[in-house]
């Protein structure tokens, strides 16, 4: 009924003469021809993936469907399968269908194949040792980093960022095309990220280099005096989702302009739950809305300095200040004070 080659009748379970098939166009005959190609970055494990035209896609359905066939013998599983093995045998590496380093797609259609290089993921944790410098890249408002008289022809709002300091380096020993920077939250700018340090996966956009020395990079890395990092490893995309996704406690420290007694402590200790606004300052940048939020405990580090223990979101420095009614209650109108914060540190992140 239909013109298949030897490969197909033998994948179908088909009794006839092999002829010039129809189906599959006699593509088994030209996989070692497909197979010439080569690949000139580092990698330990590899996937495939496998594009066919859809009318031959159409056309195995309707044979599959006439002679009642399994799709687990379709030409796209037989294919993959094959293409697997002899990867394997071509660069002696395994097959690896959850993160794999390379994935070779095999475009059928126009005969070719394409390599695409998935990111190389590592995990850490950074501490940020002075005020003044942002979490991530932070281009110009004005150009959107094009360059422009207000950022001076920068392209960006700050001269550098603790993205950029870790980055800069991960690039030069991977030789990657660029980076992205996911953190577990991030501080204010003008705040210090203190303690044992924020959570981070750095993501290398197609690394040529992906044997590290991760001791290495981590000393080099530490001899900006801004920015240090720690406990570098190897990690992956679902560690990145997890930072993006869980809601980690924070504790910080407050530096404030008045001193708090014992009997302000006993009254800032009342407030479990915070109605919060979308601060002033940052109404440009976020959703205008009334967030809850919980505090866990406030101790006091000195007389002007409160150690505060809260849920991820929270806005520190309008609790403290109220920000002209935004927040519901804040510590300056339970102690009946106009505090400010004057200065903020970050010292732990509760992940673990």
């Amino acid at each position: 009924m239909y013109r298949l080659c030897r490969s197909c009748l033998k994948r179908l379970g088909l009794e006839g003469e092999p002829q010039k098939c129809e189906l599959c166009g006699g593509i088994f005959e030209k996989i070692d021809e497909l197979l010439d190609f080569s690949y000139d970055k580092e990698f330990f494990n590899f996937n495939i993936g496998v594009k066919l035209d859809q009318k031959i896609l159409d056309k195995e359905r309707k044979i599959m469907e006439t002679l009642n066939l399994s799709e687990e013998k379709s030409l796209k599983r037989e294919l993959l399968s094959i293409l697997r093995k002899k990867l394997k045998e071509k660069f002696n590496r395994p097959v690896e269908l959850k993160d794999p380093d390379v994935t070779f797609l095999f475009d059928l259609e126009r005969f070719k194949v394409i390599p695409q290089n998935n990111p190389l993921y590592i995990k850490g944790r950074y501490n940020k040792l002075v005020r003044g410098i942002p979490q991530t890249k932070w281009y110009c408002r004005k150009c959107k980093g094009k360059g422009c008289p207000y950022c001076n022809f920068k392209g960006k709002m700050y001269e550098t960022s603790v993205e950029e300091i870790i980055g800069k380096v991960f690039l030069k020993y991977t030789k990657g095309e660029d980076e992205k920077f996911h953190g577990a939250g991030r501080e204010d700018i003008d705040a210090r990220m203190l303690g044992d340090g924020r959570p981070f996966v750095i993501e290398i956009i197609d690394p040529k280099i992906r044997t590290l020395d991760l001791k290495k990079i981590e000393e080099e890395i530490n001899r900006d005096e801004r920015v240090k990092v720690r406990e570098l490893e190897y990690s992956n995309n679902r560690e990145v989702i997890r930072l993006k996704n869980e809601k980690f406690k924070k504790t910080y420290l407050a530096y404030l302009n008045q001193e708090i007694s014992d009997e302000d402590l006993k009254r800032i200790r009342e407030i479990t739950e915070i109605r919060q606004r979308t601060p002033e300052r940052v109404r440009h940048r976020r959703a205008d809305r009334v967030r809850i939020r919980k505090i866990y405990k406030v101790e006091k580090e000195n007389s002007n300095c409160l150690k505060i223990c809260c849920e991820s979101g929270l806005y520190v420095k309008e609790l403290i200040t109220g920000d002209n009614g935004r927040t519901v209650p804040s510590i300056s109108s339970v102690v009946q004070k106009d505090l400010k914060c004057i200065a903020l540190d970050v010292i732990k992140i509760h992940d673990r």
